[in-house]
């Protein structure tokens, strides 16, 4: 029975592979119409074996997430990859092992993979056979082959849950590959086309950070809480805010006026408020000895008043390590200081924005490290209506942000821990409108009493002692 059973198993992906080949080893390139955020949009979709890329293009405006075969990344506007917080990857690993049929390859049992035969299951009109799949690091699941044409016809997790179905099969070059995939019923993927590619799927790049000395040191504005310096753009110097709070790269409307630039395409800002803006492209910017190219800048209508007309977020932090030194008032690039694991504090991102585990006073939180922000800890409005006894208002002030103007409530708490860092009473507050990153911010107030090394593709944070001068 066992070598029957081996046997028609072992037939179903013969008759498999007849049909679509090394199809698990192809880059494939899809489109589809889509609305985002009401408006109609380009979804573009690179696959090749578990790995894909995946890009909602309004205009020339396409962020997107991509997926490594092993973790999933959020993408910017710019190809800046980094994490994505969901714990999802065992269950994304599985749908790609599925979708990019890598359990039909002739080394998929080599690799730590197995599929057994799980007979034969009824399944929308179709007497299917249904096998058991399951690879390293992915959940089972249950696929289901249509014996007539030996297409996958759906599939779901072990034991239920989530059940996907592919429709609509179409050739393609020498492959056979649905052009409708159906989530519990709704239709969720309607391809427009598909093409085979040549060349192999190349991750998402961000910018490329190009060192005229190394490591290259700027100097900082002294009379800032938070770090602003100088910098050029298109040949036009101006006032830059490191704002690790920032998702990406932004202008002011003055500036994107200033260098006479058009909009390639549109962006929902958020902050204490929200709004659509446009998106521009200008470069190259250069930061004391570190040049990047061009790039898209989201216009902000509010941020001149600050003093500032540049905001550089994750695009800039990611591209090399930075420490910024309040106390000496200077941000140094390309510092790759050796990891000491007494002193590292682990960063998490959320759109783009690091995070890290804090105790606030004995309270377990998740604070945004949030340079732009000129508070200690400021908390988001809903963490502290579930906390309200963290700490106690002693008076209010007003504050402005990206997207309007609010108020803060003030207080103190007795103690906070950050990684190895404890410290004594701290200045926290919250502020009304603030949904913020993960629980609030912790800001420049007091992430001013270090020097701050951020290392972005390390996912790691240092706070690093730094006397005054």
């Amino acid at each position: 029975m066992k070598f029957a059973a081996a046997l028609a198993l072992f037939s179903v992906l013969a008759h498999m592979r007849q049909v679509n080949g090394n199809v698990y080893a192809m880059h494939l390139a899809s489109t589809a119409a889509v609305t985002v955020d009401g408006q109609a949009a380009t979804q573009q979709t690179d696959t090749q074996g578990l790995r894909f890329l995946l890009r909602q293009c309004s205009g020339a405006v396409c962020p997107g997430t991509y997926f490594d075969g092993q973790r999933l990344y959020g993408v910017t506007i710019n190809g800046t990859a980094l994490p994505r917080p969901e714990p999802s990857d065992a269950y994304m690993r599985a749908l790609r092992i599925v979708g990019a049929l890598d359990f039909i390859a002739p080394d998929f049992a080599q690799r730590g993979g197995h599929v057994l035969d799980g007979g034969t299951v009824a399944l929308g009109g179709c007497t299917c056979r249904r096998l058991f799949v399951s690879g390293t690091d992915a959940t089972p699941m249950e696929v289901y082959v249509d014996p007539r044409t030996w297409l996958v016809s759906g599939a779901r997790s072990i034991g239920g849950g989530t059940a996907f179905a592919m429709r609509d099969y179409r050739r393609v070059g020498a492959y056979v590959l649905p052009f409708r995939i159906d989530r519990n019923g709704e239709t969720i993927e309607q391809y427009t086309t598909r093409n085979v590619v040549a060349t192999p799927l190349q991750p998402p790049q961000g910018l490329i950070a190009q060192f005229l000395s190394k490591p290259s040191t700027v100097a900082l504005d002294p009379a800032s809480s938070t770090p602003d310096a100088m910098c050029t753009l298109g040949g036009i110097s101006v006032r830059c805010l490191f704002d690790t709070g920032n998702s990406g790269v932004a202008m002011s409307l003055e500036l994107a006026e200033q260098l006479n630039l058009n909009p390639v395409g549109v962006f929902n800002v958020r902050g204490l408020g929200s709004y659509a803006t446009e998106v521009v492209r200008a470069g190259p910017l250069q930061i004391g000895g570190v040049r990047f190219g061009d790039a898209e800048y989201v216009v902000l209508s509010d941020i001149h008043r600050y003093g500032y007309d540049l905001v550089l977020g994750a695009d800039v932090f990611a591209a090399a390590p930075m420490t910024i030194d309040y106390a000496h008032h200077s941000i140094a690039f390309g510092v790759d200081r050796p990891a000491d694991p007494a002193q590292t504090i682990a960063l998490t991102f959320d759109n783009f924005v690091p995070v890290v585990d804090v105790f606030l006073a004995g309270q377990p939180a998740q604070l945004a490290v949030d340079t732009g922000d000129q508070s200690n800890v400021n908390l988001a409005d809903d963490f502290y209506s579930r906390h309200s006894t963290l700490f106690k208002p002693t008076h209010v002030q007003s504050v402005g942000g990206i997207g309007g103007d609010s108020v803060e409530l003030m207080g103190t708490i007795p103690s906070m821990q950050i990684g190895p860092v404890v410290t004594g009473p701290q200045n926290i507050g919250t502020t009304k409108t603030l949904k913020g990153t993960a629980d609030g911010h912790l800001g420049a107030g007091f992430l001013s009493n270090f020097a701050v090394l951020l290392d972005y593709a390390r996912e790691r944070m240092e706070l690093l002692p730094s006397k005054k001068t």
